[in-house]
């Protein structure tokens, strides 16, 4: 509120002046409004209170008094707001002296004036830094104090009078300014050698910058009433700054810092967002119109003074381009051969890798060099066994062979290794991929488990197809007979459509479900795999499910999501994923009347993500949890009792999941709630990539 006032004082009165002088002005204004606002109040009192002869006139005195110091001000007359302070004398006279107000007798009020003269002294070394006013004011004082005593009659024995001698009132006042004076001098000396100590050390700095190698601009903020920086200057540029942008001290001080490095970075590098917004005090900057990188560091070294350093980078930017180019050729070399290379230290540590670029494997560098054999997805037992080969191998000098799974974003893959001894330290091992001779051996037998369990589903589908479409058929012919009877009211009309309604989206459900199990019986669903972004899929499914919560329902939704960026996904079907995630949450609200709803998905070691759906529901009875993804099994429980459904919503969710590459698992308990979930392999994510093994 204070710096508001000031502001607007600025701005109307004191607009010329420097910030100093307006802080000077403000604090005498603030002064004499208080002691204006005090004398008011006790003029008031006084008239309100007072008998006949009271002090009524000192305080209008020093009411006027005020207001004068105060018209002062407002017209920016500093020296006329200070030299007020020498109608103090006046004041205390009216007061302490004068037979105009009532008072003590005047031997016993002259400490009071001593005090109040020493108040105005204060005022003085607070406000004014002339010390012939300081003095002047002091010997005005002390001829009122002997003016005083003399008044009482006991000038003459003032040195006798006072017991004891130090309570002499002109020995106290002369004793008090002595000391003030002294101390007032000593900390103006003291002050002044400090700013030459430090004039001398920012001139001791300034030479060191100016003869800097690195490149060096000194910036002065500019800043408002409310302390925020509104600009920034150029001050100084030391001789490298000049030699290496061709500018000069003289073309740049005082100019705008933005317009200055728009004119040396031909707009490409925005000082203001370098200096003032970036948290990092070290940056690296590509100069395009130089072909030059700098380091720019930020340092600020005072309130208002922010130097820029420029070290030039560009010969060590250049050696690190040049030994990448070397490392791709050398890269290039390797990829022609099918096989992977890894260079593993006695440790277990992967030094160096080359991967052929395929669809199975996208690594980056930082992955895989300088993490261990133990951390990269092999199990224990197959990570020591590989541990114990590498020791054998670089011990005998010997060529070892080992078998074993991978875990990759493309599914599980089984490789052949090789290893052979280096050098005394390191291995160097030759993984093929042995997947299709693998799968071959696995793949009749997989066949055959697959015609069965369709024969099987075959048989469920046709015994419990008649049923769950002649239900809602039955109550759709039976309602409709009904709607035409004429004694219902509007309620019951309303009611009886609901319910047709209801039974014929049922029946449209259990007509796209049973085309649904038609494609599967006659696999017939295709799986389009394509790059699938996986945070606004399930905002959709939210935003559906959120705006259509039953208000008869206490329940909430709530989606999680383990990575927040827009852009991650990974490589699957998005429709099929949808219709998943759907169907589980559907159920998921269906069976919860009061709790939370909440899904979303969670990585697994980076290979794998994990889709899930929870609920605070009505559970599931632990001897239905093996018939659950039986097509047409429903759970006896009070929900399913008042509500129909096809129950092959599940199943169905199963069978998507399995063309997916993965596997619907749930766990439950009756009155606490159910969590389903499936796990997909992460294949060519994006958004959030560390693969490791």
């Amino acid at each position: 509120m204070l710096k508001r006032i000031n502001k607007i004082l600025a701005e109307r009165f004191w607009a010329a002046k420097t910030d100093n002088e307006k802080k000077q002005l403000f604090q005498l204004l603030l002064f004499w409004g208080v002691v204006g606002v005090l004398s008011l109040i006790l003029s008031l009192i006084d008239i309100i209170t007072s008998a006949i002869q009271s002090d009524l006139v000192g305080y209008i005195l020093l009411l006027s008094i005020t207001i004068l110091a105060i018209v002062c001000t407002f017209n920016a007359r500093k020296n006329c707001a200070i030299n007020v302070i020498f109608s103090l004398p006046v004041f205390i006279y009216a007061f302490y002296i004068s037979d105009l107000t009532q008072h003590a007798p005047l031997i016993e009020t002259v400490h009071l004036t001593v005090w109040w003269l020493m108040a105005g002294l204060v005022f003085l070394y607070y406000f004014s830094m002339m010390e012939i006013r300081i003095v002047s004011y002091f010997f005005v004082s002390l001829a009122l104090i002997c003016f005083q005593l003399f008044k009482a009659g006991h000038l003459s024995d003032a040195f006798s009078y006072f017991d004891p001698f130090v309570s002499n009132p002109i020995l106290i006042f002369t004793a008090f300014f002595l000391v003030t004076f002294y101390l007032r001098k000593k900390l103006i000396t003291n002050i002044e050698v400090l700013a030459e100590e430090i004039d001398s050390k920012n001139e001791a700095i300034n030479r060191v910058l100016q003869n800097s190698s690195f490149l060096i601009s000194r910036l002065r903020a500019v800043r408002d009433e409310d302390g925020n920086i509104t600009n920034l200057v150029v001050e100084k540029i030391n001789n490298a700054f000049e030699s290496a942008f061709k500018r000069n001290l003289y073309e740049l001080q005082e100019q705008e810092a933005d317009y200055v490095f728009n004119l040396i970075f031909k707009g490409t590098f925005d000082v203001n967002k370098t200096v003032l917004f970036t948290k990092k005090r070290v940056t690296e900057f590509h100069a395009k119109n130089l072909d030059k990188w700098f380091k720019i560091r930020v340092i600020n070294a005072m309130y208002n003074s922010y130097y820029l350093v420029f070290e030039d980078i560009t010969k060590s930017k250049k050696q690190l381009a040049d030994l990448e180019a070397s490392k791709r050729r050398y890269k290039v070399l390797l990829e022609a051969i099918p096989d992977i290379f890894f260079v593993i230290d006695k440790d277990g540590i992967y030094e160096d890798f080359v991967i052929k670029e395929s669809d199975l494997f996208k690594i980056e560098d930082s992955n895989i060099i300088g993490s261990s054999i133990f951390n990269a997805g092999f199990p224990d037992k197959m990570a020591n066994k590989i541990y114990s080969c590498i020791q054998h191998c670089i011990k005998n000098d010997s060529i070892e062979s080992i078998e074993y799974s991978l875990n990759t974003p493309n599914g599980t893959f089984m490789f052949e290794m090789r290893l052979a001894k280096l050098n005394a330290n390191t291995v160097i091992s030759v993984a093929r991929d042995i997947s299709k001779r693998k799968t071959a051996e696995f793949g009749l037998e997989k066949a055959l488990v697959k015609a069965e369990e369709s024969d099987r589903l075959k048989s469920a589908f046709l015994a419990n197809l008649s049923h769950e479409i002649r239900t809602p058929m039955n109550i759709i012919s039976n309602f409709t007979r009904m709607l035409a009877d004429d004694s219902l009211d509007g309620l019951e009309r309303l009611q009886l459509t609901e319910a047709i309604t209801q039974n014929g989206q049922q029946l449209l459900n259990m007509i796209d479900n049973t085309v649904h199990l038609a494609k599967i019986e006659t696999e017939n669903i295709p799986v389009n795999t394509t790059f699938s972004k996986i945070n606004p899929l399930l905002r959709d499914i939210y935003n559906a499910y959120f705006a259509e919560l039953p208000d008869s329902k206490d329940i909430r939704i709530s989606l999680n999501t383990d990575v927040a960026t827009p852009e991650f996904g990974f490589s699957t079907d998005p429709g099929l994923l949808k219709e998943i995630m759907k169907i589980l949450v559907d159920n998921a609200v269906k069976f919860t009347l009061t709790g939370q709803v909440t899904f979303g998905f969670e990585m697994i070691r980076n290979d794998f993500i994990k889709f899930y759906v929870a609920d605070t529901g009505v559970g599931i009875p632990k001897e239905d949890h093996e018939h659950i993804f039986s097509r047409f099994y429903r759970v006896q429980n009070s929900i399913n009792q008042s509500t129909s459904g096809s129950g092959i919503g599940l199943p169905i969710a199963q069978h998507y999941v399995t063309l997916l590459g993965g596997e619907l698992e749930f766990e439950s308990k009756v009155d606490k709630g159910s969590n389903f979930w499936f796990t997909l392999p992460f294949n060519e994510g994006s958004g959030y990539m560390k693969i490791v093994g």
